[in-house]
């Protein structure tokens, strides 16, 4: 066995299947960024009914990624359990993403919109695909807990890049060389979609070998509602969940409160002045997060993933608090302290706590006997949508509490303005101390990740199905 420091991936594996990330990120992007300003800016689309259409994939996403996960887990081909859904889900996703925007422009409305929706079932019917087996494909690369992180941190660079980059999209196809507005976001949306969705989402399925493919032909098939059930009776997967709820609720409060912030109070309602501002807030996070990427790997290796995480929490729980002084008319300039220490917390997500779901799977295996990486990536993936939806509805509620009225533009009571500007600090602050809480509980340590590892190669070394082996102590509940 190897020790948990070497390396078994090489770094041109690492970098196949860290790119795939920039396809994921970018595919569940790009159809809500593009819908706006394409169908209903430029196409003439009522918004209420495209709200209504871009809400349908994701109801439908409770059903997609769980059956997906299962269908993947359960797959046996000489390709292996991932590989052919990657694949054949980036061609599906990336062809899907071009046809949404060849809606003829003199359609009537309800037309258009039937359109929209067929294509946007048909993209995340891809998306799921590709997404949940490439999501599983990245817990199984590595076979021990610190170069799992180093893979988590390549996903996490490609993400960030993607971050970067999106928000470029629309306004490229608007150049005057594409002769009209139509006919940019035509050619520059099949460029996104058979570039960065098919053709970069191909190469983890056509360039990465399976771990794991060879270990799961032998195994029972995986069940739906036992494996759902099995990952929630696990300790370790039940804190990850805690954590990735907080981290979106509380990121997505604040990401949407800061622009409100920083329009009325901070520029006295110029909305002009207080989204440029916050434009250089989101690229000052997008900085952060590239030069945070060595810095949690490090923090992993010299800490563990847990005491690496409760370090920055901490950090981000501090930058919380001083969202209170940084969002001020007086000293606008100390918005760039809040990536700073509010930024690398969104890295250490991506990479430790992906990296975390990946240890678990060897936990699951060693009591379940069943290689479930499908499983733990559909209802992660799903736990991340539902958060992300609830946040959207709480972000809404929280201005309505505050007594924000759209109407008095900057002229809001100073209650108002307090109330907000709490609610700012406490959604990064008090998620941040309960995440600390949590990890309290969180039991999965380098040590134990190496003993069950340990276990789990002598039970597949000795080929007898179904065999006892003892479980390490302190074993997770």
């Amino acid at each position: 066995m190897q020790p948990s420091g070497s390396k078994s991936v090489p770094f041109s594996g690492q970098l196949a299947v860290g790119v795939g990330t920039l396809a994921l990120f970018i595919g569940y992007t790009m159809l809500y960024v593009m819908a706006t300003p394409v169908y209903q800016m430029t196409l003439g689309v009522n918004p209420v009914w495209l709200g209504v259409v871009l809400m349908v994939p994701r109801l439908l996403d409770a059903f997609f990624d769980p059956v997906m996960g299962r269908i993947s887990d359960n797959t046996q081909s000489r390709w292996g359990r991932r590989r052919p859904y990657i694949v054949i889900g980036s061609i599906i996703m990336g062809v899907m993403y071009g046809a949404a925007w060849m809606v003829p422009p003199a359609w009537p409305e309800a037309a258009k919109l039937g359109y929209f929706a067929a294509c946007s079932i048909l993209f995340f019917i891809g998306y799921s695909m590709f997404g949940v087996p490439y999501t599983s494909l990245t817990y199984e690369m590595a076979p021990n807990y610190n170069e799992r992180t180093a893979i988590m941190a390549f996903c996490s660079f490609f993400q960030k890049t993607g971050e970067f980059c999106y928000q470029y999209i629309f306004p490229l196809s608007q150049l005057a060389i594409f002769g009209s507005a139509i006919a940019g976001i035509r050619i520059v949306n099949w460029g996104v979609g058979l570039i960065l969705m098919t053709g970069i989402g191909m190469l983890p399925g056509l360039l990465v070998k399976e771990r794991f493919a060879h270990v799961a032909e032998q195994q029972s098939p995986v069940r739906l509602w036992a494996s759902i059930g099995d990952a929630f009776r696990l300790r370790p997967f039940q804190i990850v969940i805690v954590l990735t709820i907080l981290n979106v609720v509380g990121g997505m409060f604040a990401s949407s409160l800061d622009q409100y912030v920083l329009v009325y109070y901070v520029f006295h309602g110029s909305i002009a002045t207080g989204t440029l501002w916050k434009g250089f807030l989101s690229s000052g996070y997008a900085v952060v997060g590239f030069v945070a990427i060595p810095l949690v790997v490090w923090l992993s290796k010299k800490l563990g993933k847990r005491r690496a995480l409760i370090a920055i929490y901490a950090v981000t729980g501090l930058g919380g608090l001083a969202k209170w002084l940084e969002f001020t008319p007086r000293h606008p300039w100390l918005i760039f302290l809040d990536p700073v220490l509010c930024g690398p917390i969104w890295i250490a997500v991506i990479v430790l706590i992906n990296s975390m779901v990946a240890d678990i799977c060897d936990e699951d295996e060693l009591h379940s006997g069943q290689r479930r990486e499908g499983m733990y990536g559909a209802i992660f993936s799903w736990v991340q949508k539902f958060s992300v939806s609830l946040s959207f509805l709480g972000a809404g509620l929280t201005l309505q509490l505050s007594g924000f009225d759209q109407k008095l533009g900057s002229h809001q009571t100073a209650a108002a303005f307090t109330t907000m500007r709490l609610f700012l600090v406490a959604s990064t602050s008090v998620t941040a101390v309960f995440a600390v809480l949590a990890l309290r509980y969180y039991s999965l340590t380098a040590e134990r990740a190496e003993e069950t590892r340990r276990l789990l190669e002598e039970r597949r070394k000795g080929g007898a199905a179904g065999e006892e082996l003892p479980v390490p102590s302190g074993a997770p509940s």
